[in-house]
C-alpha cells in the first residue's frame, strides 16, 4: 500500500521592490485634496529650460545713442513654450481563488504585491514613450559616446539633470567606467543620475536609446484594494489592488541611439 502524503507548503515571504529605476528617481509630490490631474493631466510649467530664446550677451557700445541702438541690441527675451500636459495612468494588481481555498486577506496582500512589483516598469514603459515623443536621437557607436554627448548637452543647461537608459545597459556602462555610486545613487563622471528602468528594456521601452531630462516629478494616489465573492459568474473571491499616478518633467534635454 502507498501512502500519498500532501508537500508541506511555504509561503514565500513577500519581497520589498527593488530601490532603483524610476520610481528612486522620482521626487514625489505630496498629494492632498482631489487627485483633479487624473482626469485633466499636468502641465508643468518649465522655470529652468529652454533659456536660448530668453538670454543674449548683449554687445552694444555703452556710450552709444538710442536711435544707433538695431534690433539686435534691445535687451529682450521669449518666454519658452511649456512641454505639453501629462497624462495619468492607472495601474491594477489582482487575484483571485474559490471561495474558503485560502485566507481573504492572503487574497487581498497577493493582489496589492502584484500591483507594487509589477507599477513601475509599466509607468517606466508609459514614461519612455513620452521620452522618445519629446526628443530626436542622435546616433553615436557606443555608450561612452552616448553619455559624452548627454553630458554635453546637459553642461549647457548648467543644471545636473537625469539619464534614462535601459537596465541592460547598466553593465555596459559600469565596464567603460561610467557609473559613480554615491550613497544608493549612480552617478555619471559628471554627477548627473543614472536612471535604469526595467521598463526601458527592449522596443517597448527605450531600448539602446539615452534620454537626459530634468528632474522627474510624480503624483500618485494611495493603493486602494477593493474585494469581494462573486457567485454569478465565476464562484470566485476576488480581490484588486489600484492606484492612478502620473510622472512628468520640465525639460527633455536630449537624446543619444547607439548603433
Amino acid at each position: 500500500m502507498t501512502v500519498t502524503l500532501n508537500p508541506v507548503v511555504f509561503d514565500a515571504p513577500l519581497v520589498t521592490p527593488a530601490p532603483n529605476g524610476l520610481y528612486a528617481a522620482t521626487n514625489w509630490q505630496p498629494q492632498s485634496g482631489p487627485a483633479r490631474w487624473i482626469g485633466a493631466g499636468m502641465l508643468i510649467r518649465s522655470r529652468n529650460y529652454g533659456n536660448s530664446s530668453a538670454f543674449k550677451v548683449w554687445t552694444a557700445d555703452w556710450d552709444g545713442l538710442q536711435e544707433d541702438l538695431g534690433d539686435d541690441d534691445v535687451k529682450t527675451g521669449v518666454r519658452p513654450d511649456d512641454p505639453d500636459a501629462y497624462i495619468a495612468m492607472t495601474v491594477v494588481g489582482a487575484d483571485a481563488c474559490e471561495p474558503g481555498a485560502l485566507p481573504e486577506q492572503e487574497i487581498r496582500d497577493r493582489a496589492q504585491q502584484v500591483l507594487l512589483l509589477e507599477e513601475q516598469a509599466a509607468a517606466e514603459e508609459e514614461f519612455a514613450a513620452r521620452l522618445l515623443t519629446d526628443t530626436s536621437p542622435v546616433s553615436v557607436a557606443d555608450i561612452v559616446a552616448a553619455v559624452a554627448k548627454l553630458e554635453g548637452l546637459l553642461a549647457k543647461t548648467n543644471t545636473l539633470g537625469f539619464i534614462h537608459a535601459s537596465s541592460e545597459l547598466a553593465a555596459p556602462a559600469a565596464q567603460a567606467q561610467l557609473i559613480v555610486r554615491s550613497g544608493v545613487a549612480l552617478k555619471t563622471p559628471l554627477g548627473h543620475t543614472w536612471v535604469f528602468g526595467g521598463g526601458y528594456v527592449g522596443v517597448d521601452g527605450l531600448d539602446q536609446t539615452l534620454v537626459a531630462t530634468s528632474q522627474p516629478y510624480g503624483w500618485r494616489t494611495e493603493i486602494a484594494v477593493k474585494a469581494g465573492l462573486d457567485v454569478t459568474r465565476h464562484n470566485l473571491y476576488h480581490a484588486v489592488a489600484e492606484r492612478s499616478l502620473l510622472i512628468g518633467y520640465e525639460a527633455a534635454v536630449g537624446a543619444a541611439t547607439i548603433t
